[in-house]
């Protein structure tokens, strides 16, 4: 079974031809590059479309879905988000991770003190932040390899060495 992940979103309208700006999750646009379609979705709708061309801008992709044949077209489809198959996307190293990779791990420092799981991953300026929940805490801790020890995808463990005074500035 091909599973769907979310990769990014439309954020705005690209000159006049119909063409949209994405902004991929990854913070890399050329991850978008092998996509021969798509799925949006908003508002509890679901459409398929085909990508007849995608091109990244910086830290954008611009792509023009097939369809889709005029900028009053794209600017229906800001805010959607784009999904696509999981195999479509590229190889990472060792120590890289996408994002639905991280969801629902279980976290714990390298004291041995449980956490929680990540539930979320935030997009910020500087870093990713990963949100960590145990049911009635909540931590912010930014996903970075000096935090990040070591993550074991088959046990569903991440290790993290947070700083000191990281974990209690969470809880105020």
């Amino acid at each position: 079974m091909i599973m769907r992940i979310e990769l990014g979103k439309i954020v705005k309208a690209h000159g006049i031809k119909g063409e949209v700006k994405v902004l991929p999750f990854s913070g890399v646009a050329e991850d978008l590059l092998a996509l021969a379609e798509i799925e949006l979705r908003h508002g509890g709708e679901r459409r398929v479309f085909k990508l007849e061309r995608v091109r990244p801008q910086g830290r954008l992709a611009i792509m023009l879905l097939t369809g889709v044949v005029d900028r009053n077209m794209a600017e229906e489809l800001v805010g959607s988000e784009v999904w696509g198959d999981e195999d479509s996307l590229p190889e990472l190293e060792a120590d890289e991770f996408y994002w639905h990779e991280m969801e629902g791990l279980e976290v714990e420092t390298t004291a041995g003190r449980r956490l929680g799981r990540v539930q979320s991953l935030l997009a910020t300026g500087a870093h990713d932040v990963l949100v960590i929940t145990d049911g009635s805490n909540e931590y912010l801790v930014p996903a970075i390899n000096e935090i990040m020890v070591s993550l074991d995808k088959e046990a569903g463990v991440l290790v993290i060495d947070p700083p000191p005074g990281l974990l209690e500035i969470n809880l105020s």
